[in-house]
């Protein structure tokens, strides 16, 4: 009987009044050169637009930036790199390092995202992995832990690859999660910002002094950013482009304007000669973004909750119909909210009316979600301070006296 008196209670607390009135705009996709593209919230990961979004395509040198942040994460940049035979193997582009020489880790990794030198890729990746398969293993699973759900990393440079029936490729909203991780949500991400945004790096080889010291070497080493939509686009964060026969031109770049969040992703945008398709994709595609979506604030939660029935809490004068109640309390849920204005948001509120005294203090007893369009893109739990003593024998025993005192 006691379950029956706990009701799961659901509230439907806000929706603009406003928000319903616009049509909704979009992009005409035979406007956008590349066959997959998307737009992501770089707050939430909501999709905003896509093109053939979840289709897996070749990405190319936009492999680089998981070969990046796993590097940042994983290595120290003044670990020292022995390049093997088969990093010194790769095809242009490349750095033209040499078996046996040595590096830093930090050098490496400008060569990589500046450059995108294959052969740094290949001597990151088996520094850190103790192999390409092993370093493959870590991308994956990286992969994996991000949502990616349709993306086999097989290489740490993009080159075309496939084993089996597996091919080396991703989707473009799985390189849309993988790049808003870069910028933004990895214990790295400032450092990722910092090098990805670097015009020029200058560095040498290594060489091992008797005393197991290292000291500048022969060869000497420059490196230019090339991603150029740093220099075309102000608000742009960070960025990588990639091209192989297979993958076209391909590019992902993360972007912030006015505390707005965004990550668009592109793959085969185009073949040689038409090189600058990328960057007019971008442009249309971030227009649409900064010209339709705004930050909004989201109504406090907490006005919708109502108090909670404590069952078989105690009460002081020992009155057997008398319920304890406690009010609710909310933890953090985001204060706004990216969205357009044909676009509707609620918040949904999901707890007991009722529920049994435990005694046990603060606890979770639902949560609140935050929904955009019918999608949740936040939660944050319900708690409820329930620190009233149980209702006992003794307890029974004070309220039987207490009752037939008044017929006395």
């Amino acid at each position: 009987m006691r379950s029956f008196f706990i009701v799961l209670f659901v509230i439907l607390l806000w929706q603009p009044q406003t928000i319903c009135a616009a049509e909704k705009q979009t992009i005409d996709a035979n406007s956008i050169h590349a066959l997959s593209a998307v737009l992501l919230d770089g707050d939430s990961g909501r999709v905003l637009y896509e093109k053939e979004g979840e289709c897996k395509r070749a990405n190319a040198s936009t492999t680089k930036i998981m070969t990046c942040i796993l590097a940042l994460e994983n290595g120290k940049e003044d670990d020292i790199v022995t390049v093997s035979a088969y990093a010194a193997s790769m095809p242009n582009v490349q750095l033209n390092i040499e078996e046996g020489e040595q590096y830093y880790l930090k050098d490496l990794l400008y060569s990589l995202m500046l450059e995108s030198h294959n052969d740094s890729a290949v001597a990151i990746a088996e520094h850190i992995g103790g192999s390409v398969e092993g370093f493959s293993a870590l991308m994956n699973e990286k992969a994996k832990e991000l949502g990616c759900s349709n993306t086999c990393f097989l290489t740490p440079n993009g080159l075309d690859a496939s084993v089996g029936e597996d091919t080396h490729g991703t989707t473009a909203h799985d390189l849309a999660l993988i790049m808003r991780y870069c910028s933004w949500q990895s214990p790295r991400a400032e450092r990722f910002l910092e090098i990805t945004q670097t015009n020029a790096y200058s560095f040498t080889s290594l060489t091992e002094q008797a005393d197991g010291s290292m000291i500048p070497g022969t060869r000497n080493f420059s490196c230019t950013n090339h991603n150029a939509y740093l220099s075309q686009n102000p608000d742009c964060l960070s960025g990588k482009t990639g091209f192989t026969a297979d993958a076209g031109y391909c590019y992902v770049t993360s972007l912030s304007s006015g505390g707005r969040k965004f990550v668009i992703a592109l793959l085969a945008s185009g073949w040689p000669n038409n090189k600058t398709y990328k960057w007019q994709d971008c442009n249309k595609i971030y227009q649409y973004a900064t010209t339709y979506y705004q930050m909004r604030k989201v109504m406090d939660p907490a006005e919708g909750l109502q108090s909670v029935r404590l069952q078989r809490a105690q009460n002081p004068d020992y009155d057997l119909k008398a319920q304890k109640s406690a009010m609710p309390q909310l933890t953090d849920m985001r204060k706004e909210v990216l969205l357009a204005d044909w676009e509707t948001m609620a918040i949904r509120l999901h707890y007991p009316r009722s529920i049994e005294a435990t005694g046990k203090g603060l606890r979770a007893i639902g949560n609140a979600e935050l929904l955009v369009d019918d999608v949740v893109i936040d939660t944050c739990d319900i708690l409820l301070e329930d620190s009233l003593a149980v209702k006992n024998m003794p307890w029974f025993f004070q309220a039987i006296l207490k009752k037939w005192a008044m017929f006395f």
